[in-house]
């Protein structure tokens, strides 16, 4: 059930590249949190991807970044032990890469921030949410 906010350059993913990275996000997102991959399940991971143009994408302090991507992965506390952090981290870079069409050896400009989000500090569904919700969902649940 992650809630993910992609930053980029314009431009750096095509389009059918960034359906492509938000399968590949979303499938990996789900594994490290241990969630089934259910429609239900599926339905409450969110990707934002916003692109910025080149004149607003600052790298060491100059215009015109090109491919440095940003990510903020919010999890419900406690959804990631550290090793799970460690795979999730990896696997997003390796997505980004490939779907941004780096080279498999260069060093990948990717800034993965990972956020865990107190219980009653989320809330979806109108209530506050927690990782039980989606492990046992209501009988019938499916995508929303």
């Amino acid at each position: 059930m992650p809630l993910i906010y992609l930053n980029c350059p314009e431009g750096t993913f095509s389009a059918q590249a960034k359906d492509a990275l938000a399968q590949d996000i979303t499938r990996d997102g789900l594994a490290a949190e241990r969630l089934p991959d259910t429609p239900f399940v599926r339905s409450t991971a969110w990707i934002f991807m916003k692109e910025y143009p080149a004149g607003a994408v600052y790298h060491g302090g100059k215009p015109g970044g090109t491919k440095i991507i940003s990510l903020e992965v919010n999890v419900a506390e406690g959804a990631l032990d550290e090793k799970a952090k460690v795979a999730l981290l990896a696997s997003i870079t390796a997505a980004v890469r490939k779907h941004a069409g780096l080279a498999p050896d260069a060093l990948a400009p990717v800034y993965v921030i990972i956020r865990e989000v107190q219980g009653s500090c989320w809330g979806f569904f109108g209530k506050p949410g927690s990782l039980d919700d989606l492990l046992h969902p209501p009988a019938g649940a499916g995508a929303f």
